[in-house]
């Protein structure tokens, strides 16, 4: 047999059980709002900024440096940058300059301490080449600096690693025009002097290339031959030269067995040889000067504008409200876990703790039977008397009257 639920039934059990309702709810939200008062509070600070795409390209330098142009790539280089700031080195400077962390920590309560510092700062791509940073301590005005500490650290990165790796690019190119420059005298002039410069790169540039046409030769003739002599002799002057001015230079032996250029000397030396084609080595230089005039326009215009190429899009604000507890959030936990003691109440009072006479109706009407009341509790002793029993139940309108002698 399939029970029916009607509505106005449940509407009969509420307005049973109204009051005891609004108790259970009312104690229940009250007890969770204040509870928001007494755990301890959570703030937090957040800015966002926004990486623009010229950042990463610059027409004048894509030959030299290269750009990054899809925008998945700009997105994980965003985040990398981003999170090489965010290291241990600035972590612990973050705890310190703050009194986040503890006056005297051993190694092990400092990496805990910073794993857990590490932990309140929330990292994330907002899309595109914008990128989301936020800050959450129980303090709003030291969450509010720490978040300003952070973009300020953040942002000067983006600009000191571009102007430095253009500034990287510049100084190369210089090094190895001022190596062309030199070698090219040398090659166009038999009667110029390598004493003409006074930078020991450059001369031990020249002296590399000295010592590699002199094995050339000598594979072809020996030491006598003039030309060879001739170079022993230019070997020579600027050895002397170098000595003078307090250069470093290998010696014979040392080149033969490095087998590489300046290894004797503890430095990796990669001077630009001039071809004896006249042309090519004009080419090689024009494309030198090329270089070098473009990286150093863009050099001026990146250290003007590279600032403007990082945008604010979200700056860091005072936390007027604690993210951690809400009282609305302890408000609405509160009315949810007083229907769930409202529920249990009322299924006690109906099911579990219900009257027997209660249960013997319910079943009655269940069977579509009759029920006809209550037995009384009748003595033992009543019973053999000769004592008139007068059974009366006014909620069932009847009435027995019984002699114990008669046996009516």
């Amino acid at each position: 047999m399939k029970e029916k639920i009607y509505i106005k039934d449940f509407i009969q059990l509420i307005k049973r059980y109204i009051k005891p309702i609004f108790i259970i709810i009312g104690v229940t939200v009250m007890c969770f709002i204040e509870l928001s008062f007494i755990l301890p509070k959570s703030f937090k600070s957040e800015f966002e900024l926004n990486i623009y795409p010229k950042y990463f390209y610059n027409a004048l330098i894509s030959d030299i440096v290269p750009g990054i142009s899809s925008s998945p790539e700009m997105t994980q280089t965003v985040a990398a940058m981003v999170k090489e700031v965010m290291n241990d080195k600035f972590i612990d400077d973050i705890g310190n300059s703050f009194n986040i962390y503890s006056k005297t920590l051993t190694e092990y309560q400092l990496a805990q301490e910073r794993a857990m510092l590490r932990d309140r700062f929330e990292l994330y791509s907002g899309g595109g080449n914008t990128f989301h940073i936020s800050f959450i301590h129980g303090d709003p005005a030291k969450a509010l600096a720490v978040s300003k500490k952070v973009l300020e650290t953040v942002r000067n990165h983006f600009i000191n690693t571009r102007i430095s790796t253009i500034e990287l690019a510049q100084q190369t190119i210089l090094k190895k025009l001022e190596s062309a420059n030199v070698t090219k005298q040398f090659s166009d002039s038999e009667h110029g002097s390598p004493l003409t410069t006074k930078n020991p790169t450059v001369l031990l540039a020249e002296l590399a290339k000295i010592r590699q046409d002199i094995g050339s030769l000598k594979l072809q003739f020996n030491s006598n031959h003039p030309s060879i002599v001739k170079l022993e002799q230019k070997k020579a002057t600027i050895l002397e030269y170098l000595k003078e001015i307090g250069g470093k230079a290998t010696t014979d032996e040392e080149n033969d067995s490095d087998k590489e250029i300046g290894k004797g000397s503890g430095k990796v030396y990669s001077p630009v040889l001039m071809s004896n084609d006249k042309e090519t080595s004009k080419s090689i230089t024009s494309k030198l000067y090329s270089n070098f005039n473009n990286i150093n326009i863009a050099l001026d215009i990146e250290r003007e504008s590279v600032s403007s190429y990082i945008g604010i899009t979200e700056s860091p604000q005072f936390p007027t409200s604690p993210l951690f507890p809400k009282k609305r959030l302890f408000a609405s936990l509160g009315l949810v876990l007083g229907l769930v003691f409202c529920f249990i109440y009322i299924l006690y009072k109906e099911i579990l703790n219900a009257a027997p006479i209660e249960n013997a109706k319910k079943m009655a009407e269940d069977f579509r039977g009759n029920f006809f009341g209550k037995l009384p509790n009748i003595n033992e002793a009543d019973l053999m008397s000769n004592k008139i029993l007068v059974i009366e139940d006014k909620s069932a309108n009847y009435k027995i009257e019984y002699n114990g002698s008669s046996n009516e």
